[in-house]
């Protein structure tokens, strides 16, 4: 008599038309598990997929009709879109506004804190006449201009500082034209000397 050894019946191991039957569980539960999680929470729809269109079928896009053909995409069939361009760069501006009170012509250098390390600049300003001095805020902080204004316009000694600023947000070529956008400073005599003061 022969001995016969005893076969168990493996199913994760036998073999149906050469492939195992375990290859398929894998797809299976990430189907199973995505179907669940959309009847959990709502999907947006314009998360979804694109759904597949016939060829030749035109479907509305962002900027008139699209068609797709087969899988493969012609793109917008309608007008170009005309992309918004960026705006130029705006900065703030610290303005000051002079105005010479007295009956003579005034010459008087003015430096600003922002502008070429604070530089001097050498101006004049006829009798009732007013003029708009500005400059970009700046400096580590990006803060307003301190402007200085000297009646020494050689040694540029005994500079007053002019506190207040008026500020304009306005484009980087940006030029003021209007004498009452800045803050108002009077240049008076007093005393014998002359004094530049703000006017209230």
């Amino acid at each position: 008599m022969r001995l016969r050894t005893s076969q168990a019946f493996r199913p994760c191991g036998e073999m149906v038309e050469r492939r195992l039957l375990t290859a398929a569980l894998p797809p299976m539960r990430a189907a199973a598990a995505e179907r669940a999680l959309h009847r959990q929470r709502p999907v947006n729809p314009a998360l979804r997929p694109p759904l597949r269109r016939t060829p030749g079928v035109t479907v509305p896009g962002p900027a008139g009709p699209t068609t797709t053909i087969g899988a493969g995409f012609l793109g917008n069939q309608g007008p170009a879109i005309n992309r918004p361009t960026i705006p130029a760069a705006n900065v703030s501006y610290g303005l000051v506004t002079i105005t010479n009170t007295t009956q003579a012509t005034i010459a008087f250098s003015v430096s600003a804190s922002t502008y070429q390390g604070g530089k001097f600049y050498d101006f004049t300003l006829n009798p009732g006449k007013s003029e708009v001095f500005y400059a970009p805020f700046g400096g580590p902080f990006n803060s307003a201009p301190t402007f200085q204004v000297s009646f020494d316009t050689a040694e540029r000694r005994s500079a007053i500082q002019l506190a207040e600023v008026d500020t304009v947000y306005a484009p980087a070529r940006w030029t003021p034209t209007d004498v009452s956008q800045g803050r108002p400073y009077a240049i008076v005599a007093e005393f014998g000397a002359l004094n530049v003061v703000p006017v209230s």
